[in-house]
């Protein structure tokens, strides 16, 4: 009977998250760029050995797949957090209550590409997790 009422308190935690305010959000944002541009130099600096960098466009596809693949990793492995999630205690879920999956990370990440979509967070609804029906909120402890 035990198990029984850790699944049903497991359940009931599920339902009734604090969603985060903006500047939360916004602080994962600046936390997540800060590693992205460390990521991004310390990539570009390995590729300029073996690459031609005058092509501005390859350094744009470059960005944009990090980005793509920074996002999906980090949030498809931990279900749902980044480096600046885990700083802010704070989860991406989805909004139907099910599994995050990795398929969610995914899709999460390829809108983050789409131009002026950070600009979206500071309406409390951003176009990534309007788009994929997730949502960002408080980890219970």
């Amino acid at each position: 009977m035990e198990a029984q009422t850790d699944l049903l308190e497991d359940i009931h935690q599920e339902i009734f998250y604090e969603p985060v305010s903006a500047g939360i959000r916004f602080a994962n944002y600046l936390v997540d760029m800060v590693i992205l541009y460390i990521l991004l130099v310390a990539l570009l600096l390995v590729l300029r050995n073996y690459l031609p960098m005058e092509n501005t466009g390859f350094s744009y596809l470059v960005t944009y797949l990090l980005l793509v693949i920074y996002y999906t990793v980090m949030e498809g492995v931990t279900k749902g957090k980044t480096i600046g999630k885990l700083v802010t205690g704070t989860v991406a879920i989805r909004a139907d209550g099910a599994l995050f999956t990795f398929y969610d990370a995914m899709v999460r990440s390829l809108c983050r590409i789409v131009p002026f979509e950070p600009l979206t967070t500071f309406n409390g609804n951003p176009w990534h997790d309007k788009w994929t029906n997730t949502k960002v909120v408080k980890v219970r402890r």
